[in-house]
């Protein structure tokens, strides 16, 4: 299990219980977007919980974003050909299915598939888009048209009638692939056009300090005849920014040929073939060539031999396999694209000569689960693979259970739902570019076993949703690694639920390259606060937060008192704003309240949680460069904020003894163990007394609840209930600083009748 004390250094050792939603370690808030473009700007808003878009074909994504690395990525497949190209450049990220991406600056704009700007324009469930065309104003399956005029028109698409769009997009591929008539026909017929509402549309880069020069790239087929329908990309290996952008860096075969105009350098490309009845994508890959003059470089299909297959110690089935290319470029630059295929075969070009220019990785990953109809606890391999640094391996791989951590994971629900696993994870290079994964489906409550690509090197994310269809709800892990041919449990979402801090799990270079916001810091007279409200009791999990499943109400508020003068309050759905407090030391009233309302939450629909703390301004507080206080753009140079103090709120982490999946104990006497402690990296002083009480009718009366200290912050409380009731939970704690926490969990679990 996690250890449960969340001020003291953690590791996972092989006992029990204890123990993670969506996406990445560290996020950039949408406030700090606007920040990070002007000279010394400086943001310290607190991370913001994953957010859901939806892309024009209909897939669900799930992102959150880091400012020292780039953004994590987890999708829902909707359909069609189902492999998404993933594209990192310049601290922008595009996420294109593959039946899009011939049609980018054909029929689609790259806004379309911008994370940013999808993240900022997507409002309420809806994809805002503009439509251009030169004659009739067309009608385009799921497209919602709310105004139009002269050639043009404005629009929506709904996560549903997103699905309608993306089933025709994939018609369109299959029939325009076969005569490379991409953007001349069908949905895009007479110059109709398709950009992402808000965004001015994209147009061809002018580059007037380059002399160009015709770069012919000629493609044959897997039966050595000129491919027609292929997409080849073209990346600078000095500077990607300089040629390999979304519109002029893509081009497709046609006849065998397909020509680029770029400035004279060293270069590298990537042809995309689908193939084989479009269940086959084939990637080959030529890791430099230069260009000096009019040049030809070939690129073969057949190049693309190795498919990727992987031997697990169980038997498997392949649920999504990912390969990622990274271009390391001689100006800083870090250019990275991955190919996620499911349900397709995936062939890759072995390579062997090292390019002399720029560095290139790659990295190989995959989800393996049971086959269909295997008996017996459901199981998953999630695997990574980082090959040796300039080339580019065979893609047959065989794993050994000692190489591999495995994970029993308990997921407790009240309601039965389709969930969705989230495992992101990757190697230190991985997690500075960003992660992608598919969400696998399986059933809550219920039991997994994991199985992780071990070692000091990797970390893994994993997480799930609890609703597989509304892409919410869930706990989420923060990145840790897992130690080599050990085996783990973990608890998920166990009762009550309550809100938690984001912790560090990660040490030494890879906590560096991974750095944790802290939940409660103080930068000069600037107070920052942030906690994860239905939050689980294992160590480095956060809960949704403040995003609830569709169809239910949230409740929320928070107020802050110094010195018993109201400060600050609002709604923190969005996040608390940095509070204004004097330097004179005081104390400190932060109350948090979070309540879901809806018949889909039973069990900890709403909490209650009071912290006090003494606080005071201190200037030379630093803290360790695993974590960090906000960003600061100077001149576009970016760099992290250490210099803060952290608060010493008080945590609480509860053990229900006995309590089954559903969140039930057993009627008679009652017994749950509370672990007290500190947030990560204060000064934590001795815990020095808790009381608790119960109540059997939400909270209307009340009974004082039996306490026995074991020492050491951990506690246990006691009482008896009988069946069929629900226990409300109140506890209180002190330290010997005069830190109190308050806590009030209605509901906080069930007793079975």
């Amino acid at each position: 299990m996690r250890q449960h004390l969340r001020g003291q250094a953690v590791r996972l050792c092989s006992l029990a219980a204890g123990a993670a939603v969506v996406v990445a370690s560290i996020a950039l808030p949408a406030a700090a977007h606007s920040a990070a473009g002007s000279a010394g700007a400086t943001a310290s808003t607190a991370p913001q919980k994953a957010t859901a878009i939806t892309l024009i074909n209909g897939d669900q994504v799930g992102v959150r974003t880091s400012p020292v690395g780039g953004p994590q990525v987890a999708v829902r497949k909707a359909g069609g050909t189902d492999s998404l190209l993933s594209l990192r450049l310049g601290g922008k990220a595009y996420e294109i299915p593959a039946d899009a991406l011939p049609y980018i600056g054909r029929g689609l704009d790259p806004s379309l598939f911008s994370l940013t700007n999808l993240q900022r324009e997507e409002k309420s469930g809806r994809l805002p888009v503009t439509i251009s065309y030169a004659a009739a104003r067309p009608g385009l399956p799921g497209v919602t048209i709310t105004k139009s005029g002269r050639g043009s028109a404005s629009g929506y698409l709904t996560a549903a009638s997103a699905k309608v769009f993306g089933t025709a997009l994939a018609r369109q591929f299959e029939a325009d692939h076969a005569r490379a008539s991409y953007g001349q026909d069908g949905l895009f017929a007479g110059g109709v056009g398709i950009s992402l509402a808000g965004v001015p549309a994209a147009s061809m880069p002018v580059r007037p300090s380059y002399q160009m020069h015709t770069l012919t790239m000629v493609g044959r087929n897997l039966k050595g005849q000129p491919d027609t329908g292929g997409v080849i990309m073209v990346i600078n290996a000095a500077n990607p920014e300089i040629f390999g952008g979304f519109i002029d860096g893509f081009n497709f075969f046609y006849k065998g040929v397909a020509k680029f105009s770029v400035p004279a350098g060293t270069y590298w490309a990537i042809g995309d073939f689908i193939s084989g009845n479009f269940k086959a994508e084939r990637l080959t890959v030529l890791p430099q060539f230069a260009v000096k003059n009019a040049t030809t470089v070939h690129v073969n299909e057949r190049a693309a031999s190795s498919e990727v297959t992987v031997q697990t110690p169980q038997p498997t089935v392949m649920s999504q396999d990912t390969v990622e290319f990274m271009r390391s470029g001689s100006h800083g630059s870090l250019f990275a694209a991955s190919w996620t295929d499911s349900g397709l075969s995936t062939f890759v070009s072995p390579t062997t000569a090292r390019p002399t220019f720029g560095g290139l990785r790659e990295f190989t990953s995959a989800t393996m689960t049971a086959p269909p109809k295997t008996t017996g606890i459901p199981y998953t391999y999630n695997l990574d693979f980082q090959a040796p640094d300039g080339i580019i391996p065979q893609q047959h791989f065989v794993v050994s259970p000692a190489d591999l951590a495995a994970v029993q994971e308990n997921f407790y629900q009240d309601v039965k739902s389709t969930g969705g696993w989230i495992p992101v994870g990757g190697f230190a290079r991985q997690l500075v570019a960003g992660s992608f994964t598919l969400v696998v489906p399986f059933s809550l409550p219920g039991r997994q076993i994991q199985y992780f690509t071990a070692g000091p090197d990797v970390a893994w994310q994993p997480g799930y949703v609890a609703s597989y269809n509304a892409f919410t709800g869930g706990q989420s892990d923060a990145l840790h690694t897992l130690p080599a041919g050990q085996q783990l449990t973990e608890n998920w979402n166990a009762y009550p639920l309550h809100p938690q801090p984001d912790v560090q799990a990660l040490t030494g270079a890879l906590a560096t390259q991974a750095p944790q916001y802290p939940s409660a810091f103080r930068v000069g007279n600037s107070l920052n606060l942030f906690e994860a409200p239905f939050s689980d009791n294992s160590f480095s999990h956060t809960g949704g937060g403040f995003f609830g499943v569709p169809g239910s109400v949230m409740i929320d508020s928070y107020d802050v008192y110094q010195n018993g003068t109201r400060i600050a309050h609002g709604n923190p759905a969005n996040g608390i704003p940095a509070i204004r407090v004097s330097a004179s030391p005081s104390t400190i009233r932060f109350a948090l309240n979070a309540a879901l309302v809806g018949a889909q939450y039973p069990l900890s629909p709403s909490s209650r949680t009071v912290w006090t703390w003494n606080s005071r301004a201190e200037p030379t507080a630093t803290v360790p460069d695993s974590w960090y206080c906000g960003f600061r753009v100077v001149h576009g140079a970016f760099s992290l904020i250490h210099r803060c103090a952290i608060q010493p709120l008080l945590t609480l982490d509860y053990q229900v003894q006995g309590l089954s999946l559903t969140g039930r104990t057993a009627p008679g006497p009652q017994a749950i163990d509370v672990s007290v402690g500190h947030l990560q990296q204060t000064e934590s002083s001795a815990i020095s007394g808790m009381t608790a009480a119960y109540s059997l009718n939400d909270g209307q009366s009340w009974q004082a609840a039996s306490v026995t200290a074991a020492g050491s912050g951990q506690f246990q409380i006691g009482f008896s209930a009988p069946a069929g009731t629900d226990v409300t939970l109140r506890v209180s704690a002190t330290d010997a600083a005069g830190g109190t926490i308050t806590e009030t969990v209605v509901r906080a679990y069930g007793v079975s009748s």
